[in-house]
């Protein structure tokens, strides 16, 4: 459903917003800091190490905090001075600058984390090295088209430059429509290797359930693709846009949020101790299997390899070597040879 827009007659100059931005970026980033504070303690307490995705969720989690466009914004267009007007562009300039930043190192953040703790499978490692190089790339590409938006860049907020280049609309559309294919990407790869595992039905429905809270991050980028489109060429944009920023700051500051609950099982097993062993089937700790030190990109495993995926832990064993196999035959050998020799004498008696 498209924002609601209003007749000529109902607009006043009293109509402010302003205090809906101010509302939901401070509620939104104090939640997204809460989420990387206890993601950032439960590493630093268990693991005592950080690893990369852990500071692309803190970059991801800045740029987030810092991606705002209060100024003008929520008031009409029409009782707006020409300083506010131009205020008002330069800020939704770093805001959508900072929006897409905030979202590059989010998924970043997502995909170094499948890669540590989906590794052992085959395809799906592949498909996330495909994903991860797609999202870098077109993320590059859509930064050098940010700071070549406009040439030169005051152009975009200053009309008294007549001269000059700005980018066709049709770039950020394409942005924006790869943007919301990796959104869908990434909310999908986990999900055949949930499917996958050996649990209990309704733990994996559990899975699944835990992981569809990220559609709510994919259903976002398509409504606010949706809205942009509608008001793309609106006069008093000032006052419709001031939903869809609201919307924004709510997307990329959930995005973060869902990229740390997968980090915090040990935190939410602490609280929620019940519910966590209903999602997830008990196991050894990655601690007693692993060390002290989480798998990381290119750490060779052990005896076993966890994967865990939102707090559910699935143990891949590896195949023993050739030496453990000979081994544990002639053990087993031993064991047949004792058993049938304490018959013969049980017999002899």
């Amino acid at each position: 459903m498209a924002p609601y827009h209003r007749s000529a007659d109902e607009v006043g100059a009293g109509d402010d917003l302003s205090a809906t931005i101010i509302a939901c970026s401070t509620v939104m980033t104090a939640v997204s800091a809460l989420a990387v504070g206890l993601r950032f303690y439960v590493q630093r307490r268990l693991f005592s190490t950080y690893a990369g995705e852990d500071w692309c969720i803190f970059a991801a989690w800045v740029f987030a905090a810092v991606s705002k466009a209060e100024a003008a914004l929520g008031r009409h267009i029409e009782y707006l001075s020409s300083e506010s007007i131009k205020a008002y562009l330069q800020a939704s300039y770093f805001m959508a600058l900072f929006y897409n930043l905030s979202l590059c190192f989010t998924k970043i953040s997502i995909l170094l984390l499948y890669l540590r703790v989906l590794r052992t499978y085959d395809y799906t490692r592949k498909a996330i090295y495909v994903t991860l190089g797609i999202v870098v790339v077109y993320n590059t590409w859509g930064l050098a088209m940010y700071f070549t938006m406009c040439i030169p860049i005051a152009k975009m907020w200053d009309s008294s430059i007549t001269k000059g280049y700005c980018h066709p609309r049709d770039v950020w559309w394409a942005l924006t429509y790869i943007h919301i294919i990796t959104d869908f990407v990434i909310f999908v790869l986990p999900i055949p290797v949930i499917l996958s595992m050996t649990l209990p039905a309704l733990r994996k429905l559990g899975l699944l359930a835990v992981f569809c809270v990220g559609f709510f991050v994919c259903l976002v980028s398509v409504l606010r693709t949706i809205w942009l489109k509608a008001l793309y060429d609106d006069i008093d944009v000032t006052w419709n846009l001031t939903s869809i920023a609201n919307w924004s700051v709510a997307e990329i500051n959930v995005a973060v949020v869902c990229a740390c609950l997968t980090t915090l099982k040990p935190l939410l097993k602490t609280v929620f101790g019940p519910l966590v062993d209903w999602i997830s089937p008990p196991q050894r700790s990655l601690e007693t299997i692993q060390g002290s030190r989480p798998l990381t990109i290119g750490s060779a495993p052990l005896r076993a390899i966890h994967v865990e995926s939102v707090g559910a832990t699935a143990v891949v064993e590896e195949n023993t070597s050739s030496e453990d196999r000979e081994s544990k035959s002639r053990s087993s050998l031993g064991k047949v040879s004792s058993i049938d020799a304490s018959r013969r004498a049980h017999a002899r008696e």
